[in-house]
C-alpha cells in the first residue's frame, strides 16, 4: 500500500483531533444526570435491566441499554471516559469528512472538523459540554454516518463476510442509544437496500437485521408500556398540539437559531446560481429566495435575542404571531432547500438522502409534548450540516477561494484553543470550589461559579453538582498522589 503525503497529513490531523477531545473530556465538569448514573439510582436501574415503575427514575427507565451502561462506565473511570469521548467525536468527524470528501481538497476536512466548533450555543452546551447527552447523541449518529461511508465507498460491489459482521454490529449497537436513532437506522437500512441496483449485498442485509434487532431489544423494555407519573414521555398526535409545539419551541432549534448553516447554504446557492448554467427562472428563484431568507432569518435572530432560553434551553419564542410567522418561514426554507438540492445537485443521491434523513429524524420530535431541551434536534441538524457542507464545498470548487483556506484554518485553531483554555480554567476552579466542607458533607450547595459558566451544561447551576461524587473523587485523587 502506497503511503502518500496526503494520507500522512490526514492521519496526523485525526490523531490531533483524538488527543484534543481526550484532553477536552479530562476537563469536562459532570452535571445533573451524570451524578444520577454514578449514584445509587443508576446502580439500581443497572441491576433491574434499566426498568422501574417508580416515578423517581423518570425517563431514565428506558431501553437505552448501551447509552446507560457507557454513561455509568464513563462516570466511574476517567481514562475510559476520555477514550470514548475522543473516539466517538473523532469517528463522527471522520465520517463527515469521508461523506464530503473530494480528491485533492482539504475543504471537506476543514468542514468536518468545524462541525464541533460551530455548534449553536444550545447544542454546544447540551451535546459537547455534557457527558450524559454526549453519550446518548454523538455515538449513534457517528455509527449511522460510518455505515453511510461504507455504502458510499462500496455500494453493491463488496460481499465480504467480515464486512457483513461489522455492519451487523453497527446496526445492533447504534440502536441502543436513543429512540430516534433506533428508528432512523432502520429507515437508513431500508432506503439503502431499496436503492440497490442489483441484489442487496450481505452487509446491507446484516446492517438492517442488526438495526431491527436493536429496536426489538430497546422497545421491549417495560418502561415504554408502563404509566409514568413523571409525565416525561407525554406525546400527542393531535395536529393542533403538534403545531403549537412546533411553532413555540421545536422549529427554533432546527433552523432559526442555526444562522451559520442557513447563511452558508443561501450564500452558496447565490454563488452557484451565478456561475452555473441553470434555467433562467430557476436561477432567479434561487438568488431572490436566498436573499430573502438571509434577510428574514437575520431579522429573526435579532428579534429572538431579546428572549432568553431557560437553563435547559427550553424556549417559548416571542409573541404568538411571530412564532407562527417564523414557523411558516422555516417550513418554507425547508421546501426551498429541497428545490435547491434538485436544481443544484440533481444527480447527487447522497444529498437527497441527507434531506430525507433530516426529515425522518425530525418527525419523532414533532409528537413530543414535554421537550426537556434542544437536544433532539441535534440529529437532524447533523444532516443539515452535511447538506450545507456540500453546498459550500461546491462553491469552493467553482470559485478560486483558496486564499480563504489559511484564514479558516487559523480561525478553527483559535476557536478550538479558546474552548480548551476555558475548559482548563473551569476545571481547576471547580477543583478548588468543591473542597467546601458543607458541600462535601451534603449540608449545602456550592457557593461559587466557575469562570466560564457557559462552558458548563446548565450554565453551571450550583444545585446540579453532587457532593458525594466530588468527595469520592477527591479521596481517590489524594490516594493517587
Amino acid at each position: 500500500m502506497k503511503v502518500t503525503k496526503s494520507s500522512i497529513f490526514t492521519t496526523f490531523t485525526f490523531l490531533c483531533v483524538f488527543i484534543y477531545f481526550a484532553i477536552f473530556r479530562l476537563f469536562l465538569i459532570p452535571v445533573g444526570d451524570d451524578y444520577f448514573w454514578y449514584g445509587d439510582k443508576g446502580m439500581y436501574l443497572l441491576h433491574h435491566a434499566f426498568y422501574s415503575a417508580n416515578s423517581i427514575y423518570g425517563g431514565s427507565s428506558n431501553g437505552r441499554y448501551l447509552a446507560n451502561s457507557l454513561e455509568m462506565l464513563m462516570m466511574h473511570s476517567r481514562p475510559i471516559a476520555m477514550l470514548l469521548f475522543a473516539f466517538f467525536w473523532t469517528l463522527a468527524i471522520w465520517a463527515i469528512w469521508q461523506l464530503l470528501r473530494r480528491e485533492k481538497s482539504i475543504i471537506p476536512l476543514i468542514i468536518a472538523i468545524s462541525m464541533a466548533f460551530t455548534l449553536p450555543k444550545g447544542f454546544k452546551q447540551n451535546i459537547l459540554l455534557w457527558n450524559n447527552a454526549f453519550i446518548v447523541y454523538v455515538p449513534p449518529i457517528a455509527i449511522i454516518l460510518t455505515y453511510l461511508v461504507i455504502c458510499k465507498k462500496l455500494g453493491t460491489d463488496h460481499n465480504s463476510k467480515v464486512l457483513a459482521v461489522v455492519a451487523f454490529i453497527l446496526g445492533l449497537s447504534g440502536g441502543l442509544f436513543l429512540e430516534t436513532t433506533t428508528i432512523l437506522q432502520i429507515a437508513v437500512g431500508i432506503i439503502i437496500i431499496l436503492n440497490s441496483h442489483k441484489h442487496p449485498r450481505a452487509y446491507q442485509i446484516s446492517y438492517l437485521t442488526g438495526a431491527v434487532l436493536s429496536a426489538l431489544i430497546m422497545f421491549t423494555n417495560l418502561s415504554y408500556f408502563t404509566s409514568n407519573t413523571s409525565n416525561y414521555r407525554r406525546t400527542s398526535f393531535a395536529l393542533t398540539d403538534i403545531w403549537k409545539m412546533l411553532s413555540s419551541f421545536t422549529h427554533y432549534w432546527l433552523l432559526s437559531f442555526n444562522l451559520l448553516v442557513i447563511f452558508s447554504i443561501c450564500l452558496a446557492i447565490i454563488l452557484l446560481s451565478i456561475r452555473r448554467k441553470l434555467n433562467s427562472y430557476a436561477k432567479w428563484i434561487e438568488i431572490i429566495m436566498s436573499l430573502l431568507f438571509m434577510i428574514y432569518f437575520a431579522f429573526s435572530k435579532i428579534y429572538l435575542s431579546f428572549f432568553k432560553p431557560k437553563k435547559q434551553f427550553l424556549f417559548s419564542g416571542g409573541l404568538d404571531t411571530f412564532n407562527q410567522l417564523d414557523t411558516i418561514a422555516s417550513l418554507s426554507f425547508i421546501l426551498f432547500l429541497g428545490f435547491s438540492i434538485f436544481v443544484q445537485f440533481k444527480n447527487n443521491k447522497l444529498m437527497y438522502l441527507y434531506y430525507l434523513l433530516a426529515g425522518i429524524s425530525f418527525a419523532p420530535v414533532l409528537v413530543v409534548m414535554t421537550p426537556i431541551s434542544c437536544r433532539p434536534e441535534f440529529i437532524p441538524y447533523v444532516f443539515l450540516y452535511l447538506i450545507a457542507g456540500n453546498f459550500v464545498l461546491s462553491t469552493f470548487e467553482i470559485y478560486n477561494f483558496k486564499f480563504f483556506i489559511p484564514i479558516i484554518i487559523l480561525l478553527i485553531i483559535g476557536v478550538a484553543g479558546n474552548y480548551q483554555v476555558k475548559m482548563y480554567q473551569n476545571y481547576f476552579a471547580n477543583l478548588e470550589r468543591v473542597k467546601q466542607s458543607d458541600f462535601l458533607d451534603g449540608a449545602g450547595p456550592l457557593k461559587t461559579h466557575v469562570p466560564h459558566r457557559d462552558y458548563v451544561f446548565y450554565n453551571d447551576d450550583l444545585l446540579q453538582q453532587d457532593g458525594t461524587y466530588w468527595r469520592n473523587y477527591l479521596d481517590r485523587h489524594d490516594n493517587e498522589n
